[in-house]
């Protein structure tokens, strides 16, 4: 019996870089909110991370540009002079906040020795713990311990219990426990939040209130502390200072070895609640917390975390190193999930950190969003009509931009807002973005056959991009072709191009799905029809023009070699010099001119499309394309293991896994060593896929739900559930054999492939069906 915890990841080294690694690892969050894992005791380094989701402000974005004089293709300095503070979630002010003196001197751990330093995140209840024991100059040690976490149950709430235990002496203690306006972003320094208000009474009832001034939120904040263990204080008040409040306890020459316990009832709410559906009173919340307690409310988590283990873990037998990676990575995606509103996705770091300005991109659709629909439908749908809402700022841009229809936010805020400044050309080139969101709604529609979601907001979507890309393609009469010119792929390396493969690709998609879901729902749902066509505005010559542009649409493919190419003019370009893939370029300036990648794209859309493209062809495309990718974007190690799983190499398909399930809990993996940043959210989803897409060989197809392992030689088994037309499939994979269980509750039988055969499955019935091993 293997003792390796495969629900835990632990630290023991306290030195700075991986405290900084781990501000983001050890990270809580609930969806509503988030805060990195800082232990209190570090005063240098980073400022502690208080997000709410969807709470921005603004930033100088444009500031942090650095002066070169290279070529820099993604930029368009004709928005340099014009360019203002950007749209970008805020930091909040620090409710966490702890410090304590021992004596005369403040235990900071730049100012002592650190010894048995451990920190831990339990992955089973997303609880993040530490403890240490501080040798100060005066020569007393000092025990630290900490454990908090973020209530799944209610979205307001934290939960936090912070002891300190004095080993050898019997010194005076201080204790300072409140809410903390003095952090600041950690992308540029400035400070998106006035605080306004702050009040201590009674004195271990801390209050602060915070006004964003850019968008005019107003965030309240507050701390109830309760000391359950030590004392009584010889000194209990309440302090307000200019931008800090807090509970101030003096403990007079505690005894040695006997610990002081303060538990923290923690809750923070935000004007914005409104727009969701969330307002709650501070007082009142306070109140509650309280009265349920650090252990009650424990108990409560531990049971919400179980149910959502019970749906979406994924078993992987064999390989416990895998295993905790793949838990981590899907612990992440379950505690960012937007499951308190439908009007927010999931930004792409998560709730782990401000980078990105915190703001949702396509990696969301394509590698987060497929795991919350077989997994957790409710999700899904919240991320999808976050994009339905972000469908009135879309259609602004394309206006501007002289085009019809829609143009989703490349960087979107929490209204679906463009974010990324005008100064990228990325804002107008990345319009990949539509045909990513709609693929992502068609996957959810066949994966959960929710027709309402789709006649009533889908495919207003789907309408919206079909109409962009069909006045946003050229004609090019020579050739009889539409183009997509100015165009920039996921490898943004080549900003600019003409003719994107994964562009084109999943642009003629997007127009057939709008035009076929638009037949398809006049010929079932006559009056949704209806409404669709009135509030579309629909014309009688749309669809046909769709088809005939998604038609015409050109794939640069060569029938000699099986390749598409994945821009016009790629295959010319001079290889790549045997050094420039171990340089690792910052920037995509040196790409553009090689047959180099920051990520694959051909790829990419071979492996979402891998139903509609012949076996040899996806082979000599991951043959050509696998060498040629730096792999700068953490989504390309996924799309790697996706694509040699495919074509049956599994061990460069496992190689990927790997790195993509650890890439931020041993930045070894890729060396980019940027986790203080945040978590990588793409990767996490891309991990899932990976094994349930990759090595489960799950693949959605017009003909239904297929499956077809191939499961790496380390492992023995794997298995998941999935939820596909509201029936829960237990999947179990060995080394030979595939076992399936449809759910007890469904009330019609489900129709799968598997191995290559069809399958049908009545409700509580398990067929096991025998398939080639290809590893």
């Amino acid at each position: 019996m293997s003792e390796y915890n495969t629900w835990q990841v632990v630290n023991t080294s306290p030195d700075p870089r991986t405290l900084g690694q781990w501000n983001s690892v050890a990270t809580i969050s609930n969806g509503y909110l988030g805060l990195k894992g800082n232990l209190a005791e570090q005063r240098d380094g980073y400022a502690p991370v208080t997000l709410i989701n969807g709470v921005y402000d603004e930033l100088d974005m444009f500031g942090l540009l650095r002066a070169s004089a290279a070529e820099r293709p993604y930029l368009d300095p004709r928005y340099f002079d014009t360019a203002g503070k950007s749209p970008a979630i805020a930091n909040l002010p620090n409710p966490l906040d702890v410090r304590v003196s021992v004596g005369e001197r403040e235990l900071s751990l730049g100012r002592g020795e650190v010894h048995n330093f451990w920190q831990a995140l339990d992955l089973t209840a997303g609880v993040y713990r530490y403890s240490f024991d501080f040798h100060d100059g005066g020569g007393r040690t000092t025990r630290i311990e900490m454990e908090r976490f973020a209530s799944l149950k209610h979205a307001h709430r934290v939960f936090m219990r912070y002891t300190l235990t004095p080993l050898d002496h019997e010194a005076t203690l201080r204790v300072h426990a409140g809410i903390s306006g003095t952090v600041r972003s950690n992308l540029t320094g400035e400070r998106p939040f006035q605080v306004t208000q702050l009040w201590a009474w009674p004195p271990e009832r801390c209050r602060m209130v915070a006004h964003l001034p850019a968008r005019g939120h107003e965030v309240r904040l507050g701390v109830v502390n309760v000391l359950r263990r030590g004392g009584p204080p010889t000194e209990l008040a309440g302090v307000t200072e200019h931008d800090s409040v807090y509970t101030r306890y003096v403990f007079q020459s505690p005894p040695r070895g006997q610990p002081i316990c303060i538990e923290r009832h923690v809750v923070l709410t935000c004007s914005e609640d409104l727009r969701h559906g969330l307002v709650a009173d501070l007082e009142a919340e306070l109140d509650a917390a309280g009265s349920q307690g650090f252990d009650a409310a424990l108990a409560e988590q531990r049971e919400a975390w179980h149910a959502l283990w019970e749906r979406c873990d994924v078993q992987i037998e064999g390989d416990d190193p895998a295993q905790l990676g793949l838990r981590f990575c899907l612990h992440h995606l379950l505690a960012a999930a937007p499951r308190f509103s439908d009007k927010l996705s999931v930004p792409v770091k998560l709730l782990t950190g401000e980078y990105y300005q915190g703001n949702t991109f396509f990696d969301t659709d394509l590698c987060i969003v497929p795991f919350y629909a077989f997994t957790q439908p409710q999700l899904a749908r919240a991320c999808l009509n976050y994009r339905w809402h972000g469908l009135r700022p879309a259609r602004e841009v394309a206006r501007s931009l002289g085009y019809d229809g829609a143009k989703l936010a490349w960087q979107a805020g929490p209204d679906g807002e463009e974010c990324l400044g005008h100064w990228w050309r990325f804002t107008h080139t990345n319009i990949h973005i539509n045909a990513d969101v709609a693929y992502a709604l068609v996957q959810y529609g066949r994966v959960t056959g929710d027709d309402a979601f789709m006649a009533e907001r889908g495919v207003d979507l789907l309408v919206e991009t079909a109409r962009f890309f069909a006045s946003r393609a050229a004609h090019d009469a020579a050739h009889d072709q539409y183009d997509l010119r100015d165009v920039t792929g996921p490898d943004e390396g080549h900003c600019g191009c003409t003719n994107d493969f994964h562009t084109n690709a999943l642009a003629a998609r997007n127009l057939r799905w709008a035009a076929d879901v638009l037949a398809d729902l006049a010929c079932r749902n006559p009056s949704a029809y209806g409404a669709a066509a009135h509030r579309l505005a629909l014309r009688a010559d749309e669809s046909a023009k769709w088809r005939q542009v998604a038609e015409r649409l050109a794939l640069l493919f060569d029938p000699q070699t099986r390749l598409f190419e994945q821009c016009a003019g790629f295959f010319t370009l001079r290889p790549a010099p045997a050094n420039l893939l171990s340089t690792r370029p910052a920037g995509f300036v040196s790409l553009a001119s090689y047959q180099a990648l920051s990520q694959p794209d051909v790829l990419l859309a071979l492996a979402l499309l891998r139903a509609e493209f012949p076996p040899e062809v996806r082979r000599a495309n991951w043959e050509y394309y696998r060498g040629k990718s730096l792999n700068l974007a953490s989504m390309s190690y996924a799309i790697n293991a996706l694509a040699a799983a495919d074509v049956g190499d599994v061990e460069e398909a496992y190689r990927n896994f790997i790195i993509t399930t650890g890439m931020d809990l041993d930045e070894a993996l890729t060396g980019r060593h940027d986790t203080h940043a945040g978590l990588h959210g793409t990767a996490a989803g891309g991990a899932w896929l990976a094994a349930v897409f990759g090595f489960g060989g799950v693949c959605l197809a017009d003909d239904g739900l297929r499956l077809a392992p191939r499961l790496p030689p380390a492992w023995s088994g794997l298995r998941f559930k999935l939820v596909y037309q509201g029936v829960t499939l237990h999947v179990a994979i060995d080394r030979e054999e595939l076992a399936i269980t449809a759910g007890g509750d469904q009330a019609r039988d489900v129709q799968l492939t598997v191995a290559g055969q069809r399958v049908s499955l009545k409700a509580g019935q398990t067929r096991a069906v025998r398939y080639t091993r290809q590893a």
